[in-house]
């Protein structure tokens, strides 16, 4: 039996699922633009397109984001296709390079707690422990799958976290290493006080409320 996800407004959008609505809210609290599925494409090779809207697009990191509450509900090969950009999403704001990695698709799993660190030795607070997140980026050929962490003005981001496929297309299903979107306890950043808005943030997604599909 499958679980139905609780559709819920916010800030004029109709979500197909309460975790959306959290991203979003996250999205403004840290005052990042967000666009909500705003246009569909069919992704993949010629003879097994597939048709593909994505949840968000974050104009200012040139990203696209899918959300998702467990990778068993992701349909990896989808994504897989869609990280590839001659067949996959086309980018309305230009290409997001960094370190010769065209970087495609930003995977969010859960919105995960953020902890307040402390000083073992002095009891000071020493910065915050939060999550980091799943990118899929193209480069030479390649799909490969990295990590993003968000910081108080953007995302910072390692691409190279491991080969996961290549353009044939073939899915490297043996290496593809850690779950996608659900790295939010794999691979910890320490952040500094000046993210305390990113804490604030996580904490703000993490409480909302929506009661009868209204605003938080």
């Amino acid at each position: 039996m499958s679980i139905r996800a609780i559709e819920t407004s916010y800030a004029g959008h109709r979500f197909r699922s309460r975790l959306e609505a959290r991203w979003a809210v996250f999205f403004d609290s840290l005052g990042m633009r967000w666009e909500y599925e705003p246009q569909g494409y069919a992704v993949g090779p010629d003879g097994a397109r597939r048709p593909y809207l994505p949840d968000f697009f974050l104009p200012e990191q040139r990203l696209w984001g899918e959300v998702n509450g467990s990778e068993q509900q992701l349909d990896v090969e989808l994504v897989f296709h869609a990280a590839i950009p001659h067949y996959g999403l086309p980018n309305p704001a230009g290409p997001h390079v960094f370190s010769e990695h065209q970087v495609q698709l930003l995977i969010l799993g859960p919105v995960e707690r953020v902890s307040a660190l402390v000083d073992a030795k002095t009891g000071e607070h020493a910065g915050y422990s939060q999550p980091t997140h799943t990118v899929l980026s193209f480069r030479k050929g390649d799909v490969f799958q990295g990590t993003a962490s968000f910081y108080a003005t953007g995302i910072d981001i390692e691409p190279d976290g491991g080969l996961v496929g290549d353009d044939g297309p073939d899915i490297r299903w043996n290496t593809r290493g850690s779950e996608w979107g659900n790295w939010v306890c794999g691979g910890v950043l320490l952040s500094e006080d000046r993210d305390e808005d990113v804490y604030a943030g996580y904490r703000a997604a993490r409480s909302a409320r929506f009661e009868h599909g209204q605003t938080p």
